[in-house]
């Protein structure tokens, strides 16, 4: 019998995630308004952390891009004051494979769409660019979760400089997106809307829904009087309106739908674009350099509890400070890069967005996707052109030719539905001819894919338009 001796040895990585470094991502998610509450609860727990007023902030809460001038303005000094914790922070992320594994989370936990996002797409289809759209954004900054708009419309158009003809138009324009009843200003007139779209709408159903208080009151007879109709009748009625939505958008995701002020700004001064964090929500926190003195001079007489307890609090301290400031400076850098590659969107509005993935952004500053992704999921930010989230700003490409950059999908969609809004009633353009007609506008989008966008705007085929163009034309005869 022969014996072998065999000697193994393994490599192997394992995922490490100490406090510190979950903290640290945890802020980095973190809108200003959730890191406030989250340091009213630090302040609680750690004597070493005290209070301070947000307009002492750090030299880093503010950074301006000039026009002439593309260069981050952050200031040198505390970069290289932060770079230790930086580099231990992204080698962290680096050293395992929890980057894999929280990409794979991020996509399986994709939300569902919200309730800003849907009416966005509508809008830029719906809407033309300039001054309808403008007007059109500053209203849905104004919508609740419930799809309602509650707002004075004679101190809105006062307060923007509006004109009331085109306001109202824009409105009109407004309540005829999906869901039905969307910026409807009251009950009446969110139900009234939805009656219209289901053609069940006539003179007696709406004195119903304009004198509902009879209803809660129970007063059946004085709402039929009003009404020109009978017990049975008005039963019907009220049997129609019990089966409509009052809130129309309560089916819509509402996590990331906040009325809320937002965590960045961006605007365009004289001197050229700047970017800030807005400290009116930035909360700001500092060591209590009296107590930590006191406790320094005073550690060697504790137990050793005593010191344990003084040591972690006090490391603890120290690191929320220098994690905030990561926080900060992170989310300006995000902030500054999706100005600089957004830049169209920012000088002509919504419907100029280029294509834009995580991978282009976290290139340009240096951290991981996920880093980014973290930043932009929950962040809400100002722009000249109304309140977004930051995730809007990304967007996949479609297509591009030789000469011509790639467009977004937003914008893609946008152009289909302006070309087939164009269409001869009598020759509507199949999805072939529409590649054409996209490749003669610098777009090269395949005919599958063409198919793909017109089934998601919910286009009928050119067959199906072209069959409803002669039954509308028959209708239209007959009346």
């Amino acid at each position: 019998m022969q014996l072998n001796q065999r000697l193994n040895i393994k490599h192997s990585q394992s995922i490490v995630m100490t406090p510190q470094l979950r903290q640290a991502i945890k802020l980095l998610q973190f809108s200003n308004l959730e890191l406030s509450s989250y340091i009213e609860e630090e302040l609680e727990k750690n004597p070493f952390l005290e209070n301070k007023k947000s307009d002492v902030l750090s030299r880093n809460d503010t950074t301006k891009i000039q026009d002439n001038n593309n260069k981050d303005d952050f200031n040198e000094d505390h970069e290289k004051d932060n770079q230790r914790w930086e580099e231990r922070f992204q080698s962290k992320q680096r050293s395992s494979s929890y980057d894999d594994i929280s990409s794979i989370e991020d996509r399986i936990a994709e939300p569902k769409k919200t309730l800003r996002t849907h009416l966005m797409e509508q809008i830029l289809l719906d809407i033309p660019e300039g001054i309808e759209r403008k007007i059109a954004i500053l209203i849905l900054d104004l919508i609740e979760p419930t799809g309602w708009i509650n707002f004075d419309i004679d101190e809105f158009m006062s307060k923007n400089n509006l004109e009331k003809d085109i306001t109202l138009k824009v409105l009109e324009k407004l309540q005829k997106l999906e869901p039905t009843g969307v910026f409807s200003r009251n009950l009446g007139e969110c139900l009234r809307l939805q009656l219209k779209e289901k053609g069940l709408f006539n003179q007696s159903i709406e004195i119903v829904t304009n004198n509902l208080e009879y209803l809660a009151k129970g007063e059946i007879q004085k709402l039929c009087k009003l009404a020109k109709v009978n017990e049975e009748k008005l039963s019907e009625y009220i049997n129609i309106i019990k089966s409509l939505n009052p809130k129309p958008a309560t089916s819509f995701s509402d996590d990331d739908f906040r009325i809320e002020p937002p965590d960045v700004v961006i605007e365009k001064t004289k001197k050229g674009w700047k970017v800030e964090l807005n400290k009116s929500t930035l909360p700001a926190i500092k060591i209590e350099e009296g107590l930590a003195e006191k406790v320094k001079n005073n550690i060697i007489k504790k137990n050793e509890n005593d010191k344990k307890f003084v040591s972690e609090a006090f490391n603890s301290a120290k690191w929320l400070l220098r994690a905030i400031e990561q926080r900060n400076s992170t989310t300006l850098k995000v902030a500054v890069e999706i100005l600089k590659m957004q830049k169209e969107f920012f000088k002509n509005g919504p419907g100029h967005l280029k294509p834009l993935v995580l991978r282009n952004v976290a290139g340009a500053i240096g951290m991981h996707e996920s880093t980014v992704s973290r930043v932009t999921r929950s962040k809400l930010l100002q722009t000249p052109w109304g309140l977004f989230q930051m995730k809007d700003f990304f967007s996949s490409s479609v297509g591009q030719n030789e000469n011509e950059e790639a467009h977004s999908a937003k914008t893609v969609r946008t152009l289909l539905k302006e070309i087939i809004s164009n269409e001869k009633s009598n020759r509507p353009y199949s999805d072939e001819k529409l590649s054409l007609l996209f490749k003669e506008r610098g777009v090269l989008v395949a005919r599958r894919t063409v198919a793909k966008y017109r089934e998601m705007l919910k286009i009928p085929s050119s067959a199906e338009r072209k069959r409803l163009m002669r039954l509308n034309k028959v209708i239209n005869i007959k009346n």
